[in-house]
């Protein structure tokens, strides 16, 4: 799943429980796994590669690549968040704060994968890199591109239409 739409359904998340911040935080961050347990597309992250010796079985280069990939999901949860702002903005901007910081717990997860990788000796890093892993579809859609992003724009859609159909 793109971290756009990471940020999005952490939004609705968020916004469903807006009257009980730590709720609604801890909405945003677990839908993260809700979304990654439907099958669905990534693009291609350029500093992973596969790793027999690792735990999980693919590796992080901290190179170039990983600035390139830095880059890249920048643009990806910017747009995710700048679109949640403005949703927010235009149905719910007594809880932009709220909003903005949710977009941040709806990608967290992905987050804290990097920091496993970079870790991997961090116990609690390997557990929730475990968790991530065993939550994840094991289906996935990365050789349809046209599928997977369809899908993903039809769920931010659907997503975006009923927070501001519950207004």
């Amino acid at each position: 799943m793109t971290l756009s739409v990471h940020a999005i359904a952490g939004t609705a998340a968020a916004i469903a429980f807006r009257n009980n911040p730590v709720v609604a935080l801890l909405a945003a961050f677990l839908s993260h796994f809700a979304l990654d347990a439907i099958p669905h597309w990534h693009y291609r992250i350029l500093s992973k590669s596969k790793d027999d010796s690792s735990p999980f079985g693919e590796k992080l280069d901290f190179g170039r690549s990983f600035l390139k990939d830095i880059f890249r999901t920048g643009i990806d949860f910017g747009l995710g968040s700048v679109v949640s702002l403005a949703i927010s903005e235009v149905f719910y901007p007594e809880n932009l704060w709220l909003v903005f910081l949710a977009t941040f717990a709806g990608v967290l997860p992905d987050a804290i994968q990097v920091l496993y990788y970079r870790f991997k000796n961090f116990k609690p890093f390997y557990w929730f890199q475990w968790l991530h892993e065993k939550i994840h579809s094991k289906k996935r859609l990365d050789n349809e591109p046209v599928k997977g992003i369809t899908q993903q724009i039809i769920l931010s859609a659907v997503i975006i239409f009923t927070i501001a159909y519950f207004k």
